[in-house]
C-alpha cells in the first residue's frame, strides 16, 4: 500500500495545537474556488514550473518534469507528489518526535484531502498513535463514514471545515452538495471527539453563512474553538505553474468584515479566533 504525499511542512504553528509537523496528502474530491493547495486537488504527480525563479541555466533544457525537478538549482521545476509506504511516512515523522514532546505537539494530516487516501491515513495513525504521536485530522469532511469510523480511535482531534449551511452556496463553492460533510460532523459529534471548527470567509461566496454556521453548531458538544479563516490569494503563482485555471476571487476581506464574523460566532457562545 502506497500514499502519495505533496509536501510535508515542519514545525507548524496554525494546523492544531503546540509544533506540529503536517503532511499535505494529494487529491481532494472538492474543488474550493478559493483553494489555497492547487497542487493537491489532483490525485496525480504534478510538475510546477514557477517561471520567475528561473535562471535559465539550461539544465532542464526546457523540459520541465519530475527528473529535473531534482536538479534545478533555483527550485524553479517542483515536483508535486512523494509516494510513501506508510511505514517510509512514519519513519519520516519520527524524525520530529523530540519537537513534539518539548513542543507539545504533534502530525496534523492535512492536504487536498487526507481521508480521501484512507486506508493509507488509518495505517499511518496507528502506527503514530502506538508511538504515542498526537495525530489531528485536518479535513473537509467529505469522506466515507467507514473511514472516520475507522480513523477515529487513532485520533486526538478533528480540524473541520464548515464552507456553509445552504447546500446551494456549498455546491457553488466547491462544486458538491454538503449532506455527507455535515452528517460526518453529528458522528464525530457522538463519538465525543473534540473539533476546532474552520471557516473559510470569503466575500461574496459564503460571507451570507456565518450566522447559519453558528446556528447549526450550537447542537455539538464536541467543538473546542471557532477559527474564521481569512481567504488570501498568496496561491495564485501556483495555479500559474501548474497551468491550472486559477478560480481564485479578487475580493479580499477586511478586518472589519472579519471582526464581524467573529463577532456572530462568539454570539452564539464559542470561543472565536
Amino acid at each position: 500500500m502506497k500514499g502519495l504525499i505533496s509536501g510535508i511542512k515542519r514545525m507548524e504553528i496554525h494546523d492544531g495545537d503546540g509544533l506540529r509537523t503536517t503532511v499535505f496528502f494529494k487529491g481532494c474530491p472538492l474543488k474550493c474556488i478559493w483553494c489555497h493547495n492547487p497542487e493537491s486537488i489532483s490525485f496525480e504527480k504534478q510538475t510546477g514550473f514557477f517561471k520567475d525563479k528561473c535562471i535559465r541555466c539550461g539544465i532542464c533544457n526546457n523540459k520541465h518534469n519530475e527528473m529535473t525537478a531534482e536538479k534545478c538549482p533555483s527550485e524553479a521545476i517542483v515536483s508535486y507528489g512523494t509516494e510513501y509506504e506508510p511505514e517510509e511516512l512514519v519513519e519520516e515523522l519520527l524524525k520530529d518526535e523530540q519537537f513534539f514532546k518539548n513542543g507539545h505537539g504533534g502530525v496534523t494530516f492535512s492536504g487536498g484531502e487526507c481521508l480521501a487516501q484512507g486506508d493509507f491515513a488509518i495505517e499511518v495513525a496507528k502506527s503514530l498513535f502506538q508511538k504515542r504521536i498526537s495525530v489531528y485530522i485536518d479535513t473537509c469532511g467529505f469522506v466515507k463514514k467507514e473511514i472516520l469510523q475507522k480513523i477515529i480511535p487513532y485520533i486526538d482531534k478533528f480540524l473541520y471545515d464548515i464552507k456553509a449551511i445552504d447546500e446551494e452556496v456549498h455546491i457553488r463553492c466547491t462544486g458538491k452538495n454538503n449532506i455527507a460533510i455535515l452528517e460526518n460532523l453529528q458522528y464525530i459529534n457522538y463519538q465525543n471527539i473534540p473539533v476546532e471548527i474552520r471557516i473559510p470567509y470569503v466575500p461574496g461566496f459564503n460571507d451570507n453563512q456565518i450566522e447559519k454556521i453558528g446556528s447549526f453548531l450550537t447542537a455539538f458538544k464536541c467543538i473546542t474553538a471557532v477559527k474564521i479563516l481569512s481567504y488570501h490569494n498568496y496561491a495564485a503563482s501556483r495555479y500559474l505553474a501548474l497551468g491550472i485555471e486559477s478560480t481564485l476571487p479578487d475580493k479580499l476581506p477586511s478586518e472589519e468584515e472579519l471582526w464581524t464574523a467573529k463577532e456572530k460566532i462568539r454570539a452564539f457562545g464559542f470561543v472565536c479566533k
